[in-house]
């Protein structure tokens, strides 16, 4: 009788182990099909309610805890699939939310985003915890333009809904490296500085994931492409706002070539602030206007300083002429339509852009008040 019941203990015994070994076998053939198919979840949740029993069994839980110890177990094979696919490179188990992006592919997962930027090709970026924008090259998507989208983005809201998109259009809105926003807008006679004429009645909202450093050249007015995802849309007081997140900007200021142009005052008056920072203040003395000429698009002096499109020292860095003050340290630099005055940065701050007739007699520096 004894013999009988050692036996009967062994036999099950070996089924459990048995039971175990197939279910981690599933396990394995399912991460090592490197294709998105319902047959892998559905192997992957056989083994896994196999590994669930083999636990009830073995610790004789109740069969109430059955359903405690799946999610627990679930909830650790996510991670599993997870790992599993950063280190045998090939898409996870379990995909969701799969969004096709011309001949792109993006597979969702538990913290984890994978692209397939060719579609004919089994070659995979990873991007761990979501944290990156669109891994992919851009060049690959349309441009839509920011006026078409916004005028039909409402009624067509599901085309567009949790898809990434690559738009272009006019910053009516902008806040540090990571924010900014987009309006209809309608062109106008002013050219100068990119300025057009918003409307407010639907706004694109763009977020980016991290401080785009490459939004530092950019400023209210100024064209700008970005890709990124439309996650949702909302009413407020009869307005929309559209939300793109995980934005990525792919255009580029052509910063390298530009021309001066000044008009001269007549008669000259006092010496006027155009821009001020830490390091200096900048001033112009008998000029009205001075603009900096880029291929695509004139700007004020200021404006282009302020947007960091300009450093200072470009102005003055291949003078005609540099003429030196002994008395206080000063220096002015000659260019063909211009001069700089320097100050003496130990005493104060000022830069002075003035006419070609600019000398030290001209205007005084303000000293550093401590």
């Amino acid at each position: 009788m004894k013999t009988k019941v050692t036996k009967n203990k062994k036999n099950k015994k070996d089924i459990n182990y048995l039971s175990l070994i197939i279910s981690i076998v599933i396990i394995i053939l399912t991460m090592s099909v490197n294709e998105v198919s319902v047959i892998r979840p559905v192997m992957w949740l056989i083994a896994l309610l196999l590994l669930t029993i083999n636990i009830i069994r073995i610790f004789k839980l109740k069969p109430i805890a059955i359903i405690f110890v799946f999610i627990l177990i679930f909830a650790l094979s996510l991670v599993i699939d997870g790992l599993g696919a950063l280190a045998f490179h090939h898409l996870p188990v379990f995909s969701y939310n799969i969004t096709n992006v011309g001949n792109t592919k993006v597979y969702n997962s538990l913290g984890l985003r994978v692209w397939q930027c060719n579609k004919d090709k089994k070659e995979y970026i990873f991007d761990l915890f979501n944290n990156n924008g669109y891994m992919c090259n851009a060049e690959d998507i349309d441009v839509i333009d920011s006026n078409s989208f916004l005028n039909s983005v409402v009624s067509n809201y599901t085309e567009y809904k949790n898809k990434y998109i690559k738009i272009k259009g006019k910053i009516s809105k902008k806040t540090g490296q990571n924010y900014l926003e987009m309006q209809p807008y309608k062109t106008s006679d002013i050219k100068i500085n990119g300025e057009v004429s918003f409307a407010d009645n639907i706004t694109l909202r763009i977020l980016f994931n991290e401080n785009s450093s490459e939004l530092n050249n950019y400023d209210i007015y100024d064209e700008i492409i970005v890709v990124g995802l439309i996650k949702n849309l909302e009413t407020l007081n009869n307005k929309y706002i559209i939300y793109m997140g995980e934005a990525k900007v792919v255009s580029n200021i052509n910063l390298n070539n530009f021309e001066i142009g000044i008009t001269s005052e007549n008669p000259c008056t006092e010496k006027r602030l155009v821009y001020s920072n830490l390091e200096n203040d900048i001033y112009t003395y008998c000029l009205q206007d001075m603009f900096i000429n880029y291929p695509d698009n004139q700007y004020e002096i200021a404006n282009a300083l302020s947007s960091n499109k300009l450093q200072i020292e470009e102005l003055y860095n291949n003078p005609l002429e540099v003429l030196y003050n002994e008395t206080d340290n000063s220096l002015i630099y000659k260019a063909s339509d211009y001069s700089i005055l320097i100050c003496d940065n130990t005493t104060s701050k000022d830069i002075i852009i003035g006419n070609k007739k600019l000398n030290f007699d001209s205007v005084t520096c303000n000293k550093i008040v401590e």
